[in-house]
């Protein structure tokens, strides 16, 4: 699967929690995902910093205005992701042959991200009683 099929993909299947998904379209929507999150802290880091420099003159209103619309934005994409990255990810583990529950995971503090980027680097079974194998890697 592709950058872009995985990623609109992603987005399709947002609330879907049965079947399988492949480790490309697992890392594609994660990397897209990334992508994005990564120019949003941008902008907010380099509006801050604007904020930071200008030292409360005049511009400072338009450097308050962009951070606050910035963290709006990232606030709002984080929370726009929230169910879709648990989907794919219990689409993932069912790939890989476990148990969809094992995405709860996400919520233990510390090690449970940890834990959830080695199991998602596991090969996909065969036919398993989630489904086919997918034909991605």
């Amino acid at each position: 699967m592709r950058f872009l099929e995985a990623y609109k993909s992603f987005w399709k299947n947002y609330i879907n929690f049965n079947g399988r998904s492949s480790r490309s379209a697992y890392w594609y929507a994660m990397l897209g995902n990334s992508i994005i999150l990564v120019a949003l802290y941008i902008c907010l880091a380099v509006s801050g910093f604007s904020l930071f420099m200008t030292g409360g003159t005049g511009a400072t209103r338009v450097s308050g205005g962009l951070a606050i619309v910035f963290i709006i934005a990232l606030w709002a994409y984080l929370l726009a992701i929230l169910i879709p990255a648990i989907s794919i990810t219990v689409r993932r583990f069912h790939d890989s042959g476990k148990s969809g529950f094992m995405a709860l995971l996400y919520f233990v503090p510390g090690v449970g991200s940890l834990l959830i980027l080695i199991f998602m680097c596991f090969a996909s079974d065969a036919a398993n009683q989630y489904g086919e194998s997918s034909d991605d890697i």
